[in-house]
């Protein structure tokens, strides 16, 4: 195959992906499939996350007796048609640093909550993104202060297990807090999972689901938050967990659609984590000398950025520190890509890189290495033609690697 089809290959393989986990089908799906009195006849719908608008989307489709809902995701998820919804209350709210559209939301969503009444039945659907959507912060932290302290995790490198949990120590409604709002028995929650193992107490901090582990040592942080001690009683709601997505399906997914080009397919069941430029060196040492095929990874690295990062994000770094090594490899093709559609600052889902990627940056004289240290990967891989555009993604299940070692 030519560098052409190669990478006409690698993006029907992402896109693959994307429609294996959407979740407006995944919604739709898990509540068809119910039968009896599992399938619940649900007044009220709360859909909060990046993925949250498909996901309402979803329920719409398929559960008629909804009579209110509440909608919190990112300004540009939120459809004329969603909008046009006179049962729907739709809040845009700010991502990835909350702002004071964030408070507000927390306000709405408690107002919503409070105001069930005994014999609604609630649907919560909740995706990766709703951690800085939706706020109330604990007693003694201030909007500013909230803002330096997610900005602080972002640029930490810390793993979004360690982020969500430090997260839940500021917040009267992350970590299960929210279940202090809610006076009907019991609840269901569907959730797209974007954390590692599926961890319900991460996705989104928790809203539902009480936190299960202490933050890690963090002199910064731990001074903050002895300005409240937050309450860890029982709360008495039943919560009715359900994970419909994660990376795992989307893998599955680009998996069979490879064997049904004919090509040689290998999942990888280890989670990518750590350092994005060292995850990348692992991947050449396996892919170097690997037979011709698809090889496919998921999970979450991370940037430590620097004070004044420039384009980019996880993926694009990936993506390019792998490209530097390839000057001598013109079969090796690498994806790395966000499946909620973006990476970082950038206006992208990630990259798609070869051989020639580091050809063209080194004609083009970008030091490629200089570019990674300031977090500058985007810059690079805009100029090389590389940047993959995750257009409007339906989903958040963290990242996806797709590599394809041609014959």
């Amino acid at each position: 195959m030519t560098e052409l089809t190669a990478r006409e290959l690698l993006v029907m393989l992402y896109q693959t992906a994307l429609d294996a986990v959407d979740g407006r089908y995944l919604v739709n799906q898990w509540y068809r499939q119910l039968e009896g009195d599992d399938k619940k006849p649900f007044t009220h719908c709360v859909a909060i996350g990046k993925a949250a608008a498909a996901m309402l989307q979803g329920a719409f489709d398929s559960v008629p007796t909804l009579k209110r809902s509440l909608l919190i995701c990112p300004p540009s998820k939120i459809t004329r048609q969603l909008k046009k919804n006179k049962n729907l209350h739709c809040v845009a709210s700010s991502h990835p640093i909350p702002d004071e559209r964030s408070i507000a939301a927390g306000k709405t969503l408690v107002d919503f909550l409070t105001g069930l009444n005994e014999g609604d039945e609630l649907l919560f659907l909740i995706s990766g993104g709703a951690s800085s959507l939706v706020e109330v912060p604990i007693d003694g932290i201030d909007l500013q202060q909230l803002q330096e302290i997610n900005q602080y995790l972002l640029s930490s490198g810390k793993d979004i297990h360690k982020i969500n949990a430090w997260r839940q120590q500021f917040s009267k409604i992350k970590g299960g807090g929210l279940l202090d709002s809610i006076k009907i028995p019991s609840v269901t929650q569907l959730l797209l999972s974007d954390v590692k193992d599926d961890r319900a107490e991460f996705i989104g901090s928790g809203l539902l689901v009480g936190a299960s582990i202490l933050p890690d040592a963090d002199e910064f942080l731990t001074t903050l938050s002895s300005k409240d001690k937050r309450k860890t009683e029982k709360s008495p709601v039943a919560v009715d967990t359900h994970i419909i997505g994660n990376i795992n399906l989307a893998k599955q997914a680009v998996h069979d659609a490879a064997k049904a080009e004919g090509l040689a397919s290998y999942i990888y069941e280890k989670f990518l984590e750590g350092d994005a430029c060292e995850v990348a060196k692992n991947l050449y040492e396996i892919l170097r000398e690997a037979e011709p095929g698809i090889y496919i990874w998921g999970g979450e690295t991370t940037v430590c950025l620097p004070e004044r990062p420039g384009m980019g994000g996880r993926n694009q770094t990936l993506a390019l520190a792998f490209a530097k090594q390839l000057l001598d490899h013109p079969d090796l093709h690498l994806l790395a890509a966000g499946t909620d559609g973006v990476d970082g600052n950038s206006n992208c889902a990630g990259a798609m890189v070869s051989m020639y990627t580091a050809l063209k940056a080194g004609k083009m004289g970008f030091d490629m290495q200089q570019e990674i240290d300031k977090a500058n990967a985007g810059n690079v891989l805009m100029a090389t033609n590389d940047l993959v555009q995750g257009g409007h993604s339906n989903t958040n299940v963290m990242d996806i690697v797709i590599a394809y070692v041609m014959k």
